[in-house]
């Protein structure tokens, strides 16, 4: 039989090709989640009201950097299929707008949480302590003013991962990291500044790296991406990037939502449990980082492929970064699991503190390499290849049925604590598990190669 014209090319994606684009991805993961851990060392010295302040806005933080995140994948998915297309002009427009839309979205965030951070933190956590409040409120004031810079910096590094470059933002990233480092040894140690101190050295890096991140961008796609032509929102431009971004958000918005009515549960518990919780998450970004790395390249790998016609090819890499995302995690977390203890104690928690983060690390290094893979991986090259709604509405009943109430019931409701909280977190695992794996190997539209439409006609 003869091969069809898309079956006589050469693969895209050799192995090679992967873990070209894995390793610098691979540094950048470890350097953020080391300075994040480094932070949480530092200000572990001032005791567990700092801690548990931090872990408690962290978990707010984090909802809107994923919410970022997720404005920047709808980006990275649109780069990556117009480049696998070969439709370099809608990439520029496509960069313009993001961007645009990126800056006015994110310092419309930051002015509310300068001018209404002390009501969001006394309605989410009324029962807090005094000391821990007035921490708590100070950094979250400094790190939210920091928010349009770490949203420029997310969606220009998705615009470079999206056209196969993932050396400029681990490069970015480790002159971002290293000043985040030193600043917050000197804030808090030299100037006693407290968890001010951390948050200031935050705010600072992350200026630094949005200002580096622009410059790359400008030098790459010129100047004339700033030209009111471009930036001028346009339906033909932004459709895509928000069929993708928009359905992203509202999971990963509803999602951050119940991690931070899980957090609240984490309020009412003691300070000795939320300093063993906040550890333990310190330590859960570095367990994944294996597997998070692999979902940013299975995003760039699965778009482009999909993007250029090649469907099989895309199924095949995300199935690839899929299994050796869960190899990766299976050694990391043999190799912690002997040395737990010694890895807490760097910390140093206090000695009802740290059984607590040492039970429910053991739970992670278990569930993690099985579970989290299958769940994250999968989801990224699922939206890669335009599936982003069946990921959504698998997501959102799982989060809230399995993690929120699941949380409620064991670790309040059977007295489980903290260990029942992150118990509900790791079913939820499973069943998007159960979902999307087989989603994969079934979806039709994987199974075909399509010739791509030309850049002609895209444009």
């Amino acid at each position: 039989m003869e091969r069809t014209e898309l079956e006589r090319r050469e693969v895209m994606f050799t192995n090679k090709r992967i873990f070209r684009l894995l390793w610098p991805v691979l540094i950048e993961q470890t350097l953020a989640s080391t300075v994040g851990i480094a932070d949480t060392i530092m200000v572990s010295n001032i005791g567990d009201t700092a801690v548990s302040a931090v872990g408690l806005i962290d978990t707010i933080n984090n909802m809107f950097i994923q919410i970022f995140a997720a404005i920047s994948t709808g980006a990275t998915v649109v780069i990556a299929q117009l480049s696998g297309r070969g439709d370099y002009g809608g990439v520029k427009r496509t960069v313009s707008q993001t961007v645009a839309l990126m800056t006015l979205v994110m310092s419309t965030i930051a002015l509310c949480v300068i001018a209404f951070g002390s009501y969001i933190v006394d309605i989410l956590y009324p029962e807090i302590e005094p000391a821990v409040r007035e921490n708590a409120l100070a950094y979250f004031r400094i790190t939210g003013a920091s928010y349009p810079f770490f949203g420029m910096m997310t969606i220009i590094t998705g615009i470079f991962r999206g056209s196969g470059n993932t050396k400029t933002p681990m490069r970015v990233s480790l002159g971002v990291n290293l000043i985040n480092v030193g600043l917050n040894a000197l804030f808090i140690f030299g100037f006693d500044m407290g968890v001010a101190g951390a948050a200031l050295a935050t705010l600072i890096a992350r200026v630094v790296g949005m200002l580096l991140l622009f410059r790359v961008l400008l030098a790459k796609y010129g100047k004339d991406i700033l030209k009111w032509i471009n930036l001028h929102f346009t339906k033909a431009i932004l459709k895509p990037v928000l069929n993708i971004s928009l359905p992203s958000g509202f999971d990963t918005a509803l999602f951050q939502s119940g991690r931070l009515i899980i957090s609240v549960f984490v309020g009412t518990m003691t300070t000795a449990q939320m300093s063993g919780n906040t550890i333990a998450g310190s330590m859960f970004g570095l367990i994944c980082i294996p597997g998070m790395s692999f979902a940013i390249v299975a995003t760039t790998v699965s778009g482009q492929c999909y993007g250029a016609g090649r469907r099989r090819e895309a199924r095949t890499n995300l199935l690839k970064c899929l299994w050796m995302s869960m190899a990766f995690l299976s050694a990391l977390s043999v190799v912690l699991y002997f040395i737990l203890p010694q890895v807490v104690s760097i910390y140093k928690p206090s000695a009802e503190a740290q059984p607590v983060a040492i039970g429910i690390l053991k739970l992670y290094l278990v569930m993690i390499p099985l579970t989290w893979p299958p769940a994250f991986v999968a989801a990224h090259g699922l939206r890669a290849v335009n599936d982003v709604r069946f990921v959504t509405m698998i997501s959102i009943p799982s989060m809230w049925i399995m993690r929120v109430m699941g949380a409620w019931f064991i670790g309040i409701k059977l007295g489980m604590g903290p260990l029942g909280l992150n118990l509900a977190m790791c079913l939820d695992w499973v069943v998007r598990t159960a979902f999307y794996v087989p989603r994969i190997l079934m979806m039709k539209r994987l199974k075909t190669d399509v010739l791509p439409e030309s850049a002609e006609q895209k444009v």
